[in-house]
């Protein structure tokens, strides 16, 4: 038997053999979980980065859309901004539940329109999972639970 094929331990004047395959086999069964934990992560990360612009991207839109619109009213801009015509389809589905909209109208021309987006992260199925698994190993407020946005434009 060659040495670089085979490890043999002598112990109480037995001959064992080690496998390092199985070596290998366990460690990698301990690491996979991990590896497991760390790419759910990275995919929970890019959900909350892309509802972060899509809130972003539609609170500028709904301001712009309530600016060139100063005549109708704060509930029929916010109703508009919910029904997904503006975009972001992502945090528009589903009637817009977990979405606020709050819309500060000018006085007069010229002046700022404000436009306010908060929306609940509760509905994405991945990011409450993974609150729920982090919060279960004793890590408070791991995550975000809400994002917001607000954008102001001149009406014209």
């Amino acid at each position: 038997m060659r040495s670089d094929q085979h490890r043999i331990n002598h112990y109480g004047g037995a001959l064992v053999h080690l496998a390092p395959r199985a070596q290998t086999l366990a460690e990698f069964a301990l690491l996979v979980p991990l590896l497991i934990l760390i790419v759910f992560l990275a995919i929970t990360f890019a959900v909350i980065g892309e509802d972060a612009m899509a809130v972003s991207q539609l609170a500028s839109a709904g301001a712009r859309y309530a600016s060139v619109n100063p005549t109708l009213s704060a509930s029929d801009i916010a109703a508009y901004i919910k029904s997904g015509n503006l975009g972001a389809p992502t945090i528009t589905a589903n009637g817009a539940k977990n979405l606020t909209v709050t819309v500060t109208q000018a006085a007069s021309f010229g002046q700022p329109v404000t436009v306010t987006i908060s929306y609940s992260l509760s509905s994405d199925p991945l990011v409450s999972s993974m609150s729920t698994l982090f919060s279960g190993l004793g890590v408070a407020q791991a995550l975000p639970t809400s994002l917001s946005a607000t954008e102001s434009v001149m009406t014209e």
